[in-house]
């Protein structure tokens, strides 16, 4: 068993006169062996052992297993997690528990499962070894954290371990687990395959990050019946008081553990009525207040400033407390005899996450204003902490212009190292702590675009909704509308993302307009609106400043690439040679931002190769910066670039990670591309399920995105799908369709672009005139500044 455990469980028995033992966190009893019932068997929970027991006999037959237990605050969720381990015989057992107060602290739960493991980072390759050494803090950062290392590191780490013993992954409250580590260790337990390794997760309903748990079996716990019920309290009350019990709880174990404990002997056997049960959530927190209310007031102190500690670190408990003046063995050896902490390797920790909310909802507004000041006072010489500044912001009453200003400068500070979601969270704060309101929706504004580019989308649209619901600074509503215009053409509907970066580009100038324009130019191209494009390109010439470097890339790749959907492509070529030799020049080569326009200009001129060194290295610092919401689209189109240059299995690999990735965050139209990729290299395989598959799926999220209807790409894919499975008349029919709907437009918009894939299957079904003048047409279409691609097709 691995040194790195779980959080000590021992607290008070129901009765003193027992030996019965109950347990900490809401799990109901392990009932002891030679008492009634079955050995060893968790009350309950028949089914979810005989689960966990298949998962582990499985896991240490070499297949790499998961399983997710979910449910409400005190259902038992840790129980099973502790049932795990037990049944675990000859398995190395990796711990890592979330916290409230560290869910912003990235890699908190990564360091906590492998540091038994520090010692066999030699055995994986060096540049993951040094991304998760950096990432855990056990070297000093260097360049910024690869996310994807990272997690190819944790996968790497654990195969390598499981070499020598299987491997019982243990995630302890889910939803507090910082996201980082959350997905680093979801990302592992997707891709491992044939290894011993069994992951087992435990997570509240309804906070469970859909992201991490996409594609993981998950079982939720039930809540215990009248029989459990009895089975869980035995003869310490009477059945009639028991059944009471479980209907006043909903069944839920912590709360009947909890309200049993303080029965009299009389309320005990049903000769005096029971306390009043409030609902679950209530009663834990009345019963757990009840508990803090006789510790001392050094230890009630305690107890706050470990709730409200957001380092992570009991020493900064412990320097609080002394800077107060306050007798911190004597404190914190009181908070823990008593049971509301209990240790775990040496670092005292809430029994149950509701003990916090307890002592939150004990503490008056000043007390805590006044805990938030010592600990930012103790946290006050790294001028660059997150915690410290927000221990600062908690402790202000009204605004703070000079606070405000810190973070947004650690909102500027944190975006190119802990990445897009926290440096939103820090213009947030920076906003509550102002009065001025053009401060204020130009920094909730900017908080909407980081959440944009962290791939939150609800976050998103929440920030951005409150830019716009006060009437005010007319730039910030419009980079509002220019954030919601992007999510909508991400992730929602592209014609309603089409009316917002309109009305976005009404309302900004310069820098800000120029943005807009050239996205709403993409917006307009995904439904094949080549007048709309050609207008952008217009409006951008005369408002970008061509003496900034990324103003002049956005205008020259819109009048570009305007040029060529709009039949000059000699013209739109070398514009967009410029855009590629731009984005390589110092000014942008490392502003992931420009990733997306790079590789949609070497499309357009038919070169991929020009831009896959440059394009992997933006990659890597968009998923180093958490920069989710670029990644889709440049993994998508980094697909279709590998597809070009022969390399099948790394544009496969590619699309899929777009897909997936796409998927948790609820994107649309981009996903649906990527799925077209994996049902083209599925057809070339001769995988037609799969590819059939893939199509629908695309299909579903074009529809949904409103651009099935212009969607050339999606019906080539289909056709080229049908030809790779011997039915050109399929073939016919799709791309015919396509002539009849605009000419056969190509997917990047070049004229007749359908005719290749046609022209293949007139031929197939014996068509050969309509194949012959298809392809006439086709060469008298194709300039001879086209690029070298479609001239070889024409040709």
């Amino acid at each position: 068993m691995s040194s790195s455990r779980p959080p000590a469980d021992d607290v008070p028995s129901l009765d003193p006169r027992s030996r019965r033992r109950s347990l900490a966190w809401g799990e109901p009893p392990i009932r002891p062996a030679g008492s009634a019932g079955t050995t060893g068997e968790i009350v309950g929970r028949r089914a979810e052992l005989g689960r966990l027991d298949a998962l582990l006999v499985a896991a240490r037959g070499g297949s790499t297993t998961s399983v997710v237990f979910e449910g409400e605050p005190g259902i038992g969720k840790s129980t099973m997690l502790l049932a795990a381990a037990r049944r675990a015989d000859g398995f190395r057992c990796l711990w890592a528990r979330g916290v409230e107060s560290e869910a912003v602290l990235p890699h908190a739960g990564l360091l906590q499962a492998f540091g038994p493991l520090r010692a066999e980072l030699a055995e994986i390759p060096s540049a993951q070894a040094a991304a998760l050494s950096v990432a855990v803090g056990w070297e000093p950062p260097g360049v910024p954290t690869d996310r994807f290392l990272v997690a190819a590191a944790v996968l790497s780490l654990i195969a390598a371990e499981a070499r020598r013993a299987p491997v019982l992954v243990l995630v302890d409250d889910l939803q507090w687990v910082d996201r980082e580590s959350a997905s680093a260790l979801a990302f592992a337990a997707r891709r491992l395959r044939d290894d011993p390794v069994c992951f087992v997760w435990a997570g509240r309903s309804g906070q469970l990050p859909a992201d991490v748990v996409l594609g993981l079996p998950v079982a939720r716990l039930a809540r215990l019946t009248p029989t459990d019920g009895r089975a869980l309290l035995g003869d310490r009350v009477t059945d009639r008081v028991t059944d009471r019990l479980v209907a006043d709880t909903g069944g839920n174990p912590l709360a009947m553990l909890e309200i049993a404990q303080r029965l009299t002997d009389a309320q005990r056997v049903g000769a005096a009525p029971l306390p009043e049960a409030p609902a679950v959530g209530d009663r834990l927190l009345h019963l757990y207040g009840e508990q803090l209310s006789g510790l001392s007031p050094p230890a009630r102190r305690a107890v706050l400033l470990t709730a409200l500690n957001r380092s992570g670190s009991s020493a900064t408990v412990a320097a609080a407390l002394a800077l107060e003046g306050l007798d911190v063995a004597a404190a914190l050896d009181e908070v823990t005899d008593v049971g509301v902490l209990v240790g775990s390797d040496g670092e005292p920790r809430f029994r149950h996450p509701l003990v916090r909310s307890a002592a939150l909802s004990a503490a008056s507004a000043a007390e805590q204003r006044s805990a938030h000041r010592t600990l930012a006072a103790v946290l006050a010489a790294d001028p660059d902490s997150i915690a410290g500044s927000w221990h600062r912001a908690e402790a202000v009453v009204g605004p703070d212009h000079a606070l405000a200003l810190d973070l947004v400068r650690i909102a500027g500070h944190t975006r190119n190292r802990q990445g897009y979601a926290s440096a939103s969270v820090a213009m947030e704060r920076a906003a509550r702590l102002s009065d001025d309101p053009v401060r204020i929706a130009d920094w909730l504004a900017t908080a909407a675009a980081d959440a944009f580019a962290a791939g939150d989308s609800d976050r998103t649209r929440t920030l951005a909704a409150r830019v716009l619901s006060v009437p005010g600074d007319d730039r910030a509503v419009g980079l509002a509308q220019f954030t919601l215009g992007m999510l909508e053409e991400y992730a929602g509907s592209v014609p309603a993302s089409v009316e917002l970066l309109a009305s976005a580009v009404a309302r900004l100038d310069g820098a800000e307009r120029t943005e807009a324009l050239a996205e709403l130019a993409l917006a307009r191209f995904r439904l094949n609106d080549i007048a709309g494009v050609i207008g952008c390109a217009t409006a951008i010439g005369s408002v970008a400043d061509s003496e900034d470097p990324r103003q002049r890339m956005l205008a020259d790749f819109t009048r570009g690439f305007a040029a060529v959907v709009g039949g000059d492509p000699a013209t739109g070529g070398a514009l967009l040679r410029a855009v590629i030799d731009r984005v390589a020049g110092p000014s942008l080569r490392d502003d992931p931002r420009s990733l997306v326009y790079l590789a949609l200009a070497a499309g357009f001129v038919g070169d991929p190769a020009l831009v896959m060194s440059l394009g992997l290295h933006q990659l890597n610092l968009a998923r180093a910066r958490g920069g989710l919401g670029v990644l889709v689209p440049a993994l998508t189109l980094a697909a279709s670039a590998r597809a070009w240059l022969g390399d099948h299995a790394g544009a496969f690999a590619d699309a899929g990670e777009a897909a997936e990735l796409g998927e948790q965050l609820g994107y649309a139209a981009d996903v649906a591309v990527a799925l077209e990729m994996l049902a083209w290299q599925s057809a070339a395989r001769g995988r037609h399920d799969e590819a059939r598959a893939a199509l629908e799926r695309a299909t579903a999220l074009t529809d949904r995105a409103g651009t099935t209807a212009v969607a050339a790409h999606q019906a080539i894919t289909a056709a080229f799908c049908a030809l790779c499975r011997a039915d050109p008349s399929a073939a016919v029919s799709i791309l015919e369709a396509r002539l009849a709907a605009d000419g056969g437009v190509g997917s990047l918009g070049e004229p007749l672009g359908v005719a290749p894939d046609l022209v293949e299957a007139y031929l197939a079904v014996g068509r050969y005139t309509a194949a012959s003048d298809l392809a006439v047409r086709f060469t008298a279409v194709t300039p001879t500044a086209a690029a070298p691609w479609l001239r070889a097709l024409a040709g």
